[in-house]
């Protein structure tokens, strides 16, 4: 067997008496098959609840924009940089 998964559940299996084998291939079928069903209504549900979601668009905060900037608030590298010129 080339297959890694293979050859672990054959390993699996051969850990298991002779008169258990049967009992433990069939409790794990049933139960993949368990979980196969379970992942599907969990994907079900959620689609269905994202479809019923209804989100509102929210509004970003506007910044106050003070348009008059004040000459002590420029660095006094900036405010001289003319002069230098």
């Amino acid at each position: 067997m080339d297959d890694p998964r293979h050859r672990e559940a054959e390993a699996l299996v051969a850990n298991q008496g002779s008169r258990q084998r049967t009992e433990y291939v069939v409790a794990n079928m049933l139960a993949a098959k368990q979980a196969d069903r379970m992942e599907k209504m969990v994907r079900q549900a959620v689609r269905d609840e994202l479809k019923k979601l209804r989100l509102q668009p929210q509004e970003m905060p506007r910044e106050e924009t003070d348009d008059k900037v004040q000459l002590a608030d420029l660095p006094d590298s900036l405010i001289h940089a003319l002069d230098e010129m």
